[in-house]
């Protein structure tokens, strides 16, 4: 297995991430507004073991799903972790996003999915 397989699956979720993390922007300012929008983001910052501790786990989750690229024993589980990571981006995006499956939509759509099926089968490729 290759580090550059596993980093370009990494950059084949971009896209849907990004849908994604914006998604989740919108949905939040809709529903807790720009205030407490505000005060979610900047959490850490005042309590960082209160409501900030998932923004630092997150920040630390990411970088442990970098550098699991590196390491060919602890590749596998980077690559399960994506392929989870991008099927619930995948998902996420669906539900939220109205019109989600029209043509301009599929764009964002294709890479993740091809980014999901990379990391699959380079999971289970070993395994044969």
């Amino acid at each position: 297995m290759n580090v550059v397989i596993y980093f370009v699956c990494l950059l084949l979720m971009v896209p849907i991430a990004g849908m994604a993390a914006f998604g989740f922007v919108i949905d939040t300012l809709v529903q807790i507004g720009l205030w407490g929008f505000i005060k979610l983001f900047f959490s850490p910052l005042a309590d960082p073991f209160g409501s900030g501790i998932w923004f630092i786990l997150g920040f630390v989750g990411i970088i442990g799903i970098l550098g699991a690229g590196f390491f060919p024993s602890s590749r596998p589980y980077g690559l399960g972790a994506i392929a989870c990571g991008g099927l619930l981006c995948t998902i996420y995006c669906l539900r939220v996003y109205p019109d989600a499956l029209e043509f301009g939509s599929l764009f964002l759509f294709i890479p993740g999915v091809a980014g999901i099926a990379l990391s699959v089968y380079s999971l289970v490729r070993p395994i044969r």
